[in-house]
């Protein structure tokens, strides 16, 4: 028996179970990928089709926890009303979901670009959620512009971007916003004062989001440490 293998025999079973364990891990698709070896990432859809992803979880979990206070009243959200429903609850009145294109049958506005003239009347929202559309949007300044215009005094943008993040062109993203980047595009529309900023993500989260890996994957502690310098989610709550 080679003398390395025979000294592993001689360990308490414990530890021989945890050290397999880890030579485990370390030798998986999630090991690899964590460790940067290999050219693929585990997931070409953020993710997704392995959990929740980390820029979601930033979202979810931290931004809009923090402000869901502000999902009340007429709430309007872009594509679908998952977010005003979870943390709007009974606190909202009334819903509308905005959507481009038509074929989505949540949608209660359609065909409305925020970026033109268009018919959806001014001081009308209580709150409006934004999440991951900026960035496909080319006149950016127009849309917040207009999301600017749709609130009411008082009315509250929640606006979610990704910085760090895998670029996929079938999804035509044109834009990646650091924090200065946004809040200064906020303050075009906005007051300084008005507008608080928040960024998500470490130099390990922001890794394992370009190599597919998702929150389940990170320790609470990992993913609860924030770096502006490495961060995978730039966030903006604006009061008009």
């Amino acid at each position: 028996m080679p003398p390395l293998k025979a000294a592993f025999k001689k360990l308490p079973q414990p530890v021989q179970e945890t050290t397999k364990g880890a030579i485990r891990r370390l030798i998986s698709p999630y090991g690899r990928a964590r460790l940067g070896a290999g050219i693929e990432p585990l997931s070409y859809t953020w993710g997704s089709d392995r959990g929740t992803e980390i820029a979601r979880h930033y979202v979810e979990e931290e931004f809009l926890k923090e402000f869901s206070g502000d999902v009340r009243g007429h709430v309007m959200e872009f594509f679908g009303d998952d977010y005003i429903v979870r943390y709007g609850g009974k606190k909202v009145s009334k819903v509308d979901i905005l959507n481009l294109e038509e074929g989505n049958e949540k949608a209660t506005i359609i065909g409305q670009d925020l970026t033109k003239p268009n018919t959806i009347p001014s001081n009308a929202f209580d709150c409006v959620i934004c999440t991951h559309v900026l960035h496909v949007i080319y006149d950016f300044d127009a849309a917040i512009a207009d999301l600017y215009r749709i609130l009411k005094p008082g009315g509250v943008l929640l606006i979610a971007v990704p910085l760090v993040s895998m670029c996929d062109p079938a999804w035509h993203e044109l834009w990646r916003f650091t924090r200065e980047g946004l809040q200064l595009a906020l303050e075009k529309s906005f007051k300084k004062s008005d507008v608080t900023m928040r960024f998500y993500g470490n130099s390990l989260t922001a890794a394992g989001q370009l190599r597919g890996l998702v929150a389940h994957e990170f320790s609470t502690r990992t993913l609860k440490k924030h770096d502006e310098r490495f961060a995978v989610e730039i966030c903006g709550r604006a009061v008009k």
